[in-house]
């Protein structure tokens, strides 16, 4: 067994090991180009027996503050050996090694996997939001317009967020699978991708969106976050993306929420066909390399 950097011959083991994840819908090897080019990314695999059986990427972000434990994958044929542990061990090394404040990783409820190994670092848990996946959601005719949106700048939704900070679970905030501290930096550095809305009501926003046009697997995505202080300025916000996304020509959308609100579940047209979770992210504070064993 050896852990080794990613190298682009590498590439086609990749693609083999992400046909078996999501279910076929890996969006991994659309990304691999990106992660290649970023250079706060530290990529690796794992030779088995002469073969590459998984593979990790340790991201460091929030100016060097955390390092990001992402993109873990296995081979089918070589899950619960124990891979993805010794996988992580590597990552919490580079992040301890880099000086990094803190570690974090996020996954989904339903994941105890990666829920076991985040308990054997010794990571607790800082937030969770809901979330729901809808591909082909064209049919989707429900509409609320009970509370006005309009268009915001990325700085008055930093504001929004700063003024509410019961909002944003131990100053972090969430877009399209990361969680980022919540700085002016980082909404500057969206904002050349992303729109921004709020409701507007009684001269006070009660509710915040932010989402850009992704694509995924050579398709549109509508992808979207969304901080509501009550319910009926965020089913008008909600409403409001979903209508966003068809002007778009998203072929899905893919959209995280505050708790306690529902959406996927309560909402005609994403009742069905719908994948709704709930996103849960992990932290650990140095030292990293006492975990539990």
């Amino acid at each position: 067994m050896r852990i080794r950097s990613f190298q682009p011959s590498d590439t086609a083991a990749l693609i083999e090991i992400s046909k078996h994840t999501w279910g076929g819908y890996d969006q991994l090897p659309y990304e691999l180009d990106e992660l290649q080019a970023n250079p706060n990314s530290y990529l690796y695999v794992m030779e088995y027996r002469n073969r590459i059986v998984a593979f990790a990427n340790l991201n460091v972000i929030d100016g060097g503050k955390t390092g990001w434990l992402e993109h873990m994958r296995v081979h089918w044929r070589f899950r619960k050996r124990g891979f993805a542990w010794t996988m992580t061990q590597r990552l919490i090394s580079e992040a301890e090694a880099l000086g990094v404040k803190r570690v974090r990783l996020a996954t989904t409820m339903e994941n105890e996997a990666t829920r076991r190994i985040s308990n054997r670092i010794g990571m607790r848990q800082i937030l969770q939001m809901k979330l729901f996946w809808k591909g082909n959601y064209r049919g989707i005719r429900w509409n609320n317009r009970s509370v006005p949106v309009i268009s915001c700048t990325s700085d008055e939704a930093y504001k929004f967020l700063t003024a509410h900070p019961a909002l944003i679970s131990e100053g972090v905030i969430v877009y399209d699978w990361h969680a980022f501290d919540l700085t002016e930096e980082i909404f500057s550095l969206i904002g050349d991708r992303f729109q921004f809305w709020k409701t507007k009501g009684n001269g006070k926003a009660r509710a915040l969106a932010f989402g850009y046009r992704r694509i995924v697997r050579d398709a549109p995505l509508w992808v979207s976050t969304i901080y509501a202080l009550n319910t009926p300025a965020f089913y008008s916000i909600l409403s409001y993306q979903l209508q966003t996304a068809k002007n778009e020509q998203a072929q899905g959308v893919l959209c995280f929420h505050s708790l306690p609100y529902q959406a996927a579940h309560e909402i005609p047209g994403l009742k069905r066909s719908t994948f709704s979770s709930t996103l849960v992210v992990f932290e650990k504070h140095r030292p990293f390399l006492n975990s539990r064993v």
